[in-house]
């Protein structure tokens, strides 16, 4: 196995290993690496949906999908992303990852980490940025800190799901109701310190009356995706990209969809009771 940076400070790009073939000793490797750094790439894999699971379990317990109509048949935990079409209706969700944002913030216990498996891929768009969210935390003057310290993020399902255009159910409503993460996170394994905003389906935060409060939470979005922050994942087939949500926005640039098929495997890890409460 062969490692590089994919950005100082951030990022672990992993080469001439075969993840359905690897040793434990490997495998552990590849767990740390993202802890450590948080992201990795995994270049060259050839994986069928039940092997994407199996390397998924690597970091916890794959998380289910709210919309099942995008998952693949006989794999709950796998969800398309994808512009193809197939008997005259769409196999993926269109337009996920459009935003800034962490993963699954309308949780109680929202995403520990995500991972994308490229199956095709457009020549030109479709990258994924990540920003790094511990540096820009470190960047911050002490008192701009203090201020924000102990912010708390209104998050809702419902408004994510408004903005999307997307119908919510009876279901959705039952299960996802809204809630309340704080805007810094201390990282359960490193312990270093994250700024988390998160806009798109954001209420607002507690204590801070709105416009204001929204105001701030784009604010700092705009702050957290500055290009100095930023790693662009340009894709190649193969590519299998984790990313921590701990300490990391991410979003998708556009491509052209009538050129392009797009299509990427997404399967994601809820962040355990104990280390989101140790965090």
């Amino acid at each position: 196995m062969k490692t590089s940076a994919l950005k100082s400070d951030y990022g672990i790009e992993i080469s001439d290993v075969d993840v359905t073939q690897a040793s434990k000793t490997t495998l552990d490797e590849i767990v740390r690496l993202l802890n450590a750094h948080g992201a990795i790439v995994v270049r060259n894999q050839d994986l069928t949906p039940r092997q994407l699971v199996d390397f998924t379990k690597l970091f916890g317990k794959p998380a289910n999908n709210p919309r099942k109509e995008f998952t693949v048949p006989g794999e709950p935990d796998v969800f398309l992303i994808s512009n193809k079409v197939v008997d005259g209706k769409p196999i993926g969700d269109l337009d996920a990852g459009s935003g800034w944002h962490f993963d699954m913030p309308y949780e109680r216990l929202p995403g520990f980490c995500t991972l994308l498996y490229a199956r095709e891929v457009p020549a030109e768009g479709s990258d994924t940025l990540l920003a790094d969210l511990c540096a820009a935390w470190d960047d911050l003057p002490e008192d701009r800190k203090e201020e924000l310290r102990d912010l708390v993020v209104h998050h809702s399902y419902a408004q994510l799901s408004a903005l999307k255009g997307t119908r919510l159910t009876a279901e959705h409503r039952k299960l996802l109701p809204d809630v309340f993460h704080p805007l810094i996170r201390k990282h359960p394994y490193n312990g270093r310190l994250a700024l988390r905003p998160c806009a798109g389906g954001s209420k607002g935060i507690l204590g801070v009356a709105n416009p204001e409060g929204i105001d701030l939470l784009k604010e700092l979005v705009a702050f957290v995706t500055q290009e100095k922050y930023i790693y662009a994942h340009k894709w190649r087939v193969g590519d299998l990209l984790v990313w921590d949500n701990n300490c990391t926005l991410h979003r998708g640039t556009p491509f052209d969809r009538e050129k392009y098929i797009r299509l990427v495997l997404r399967t994601w890890i809820q962040s355990p009771e104990e280390h989101y409460a140790a965090a």
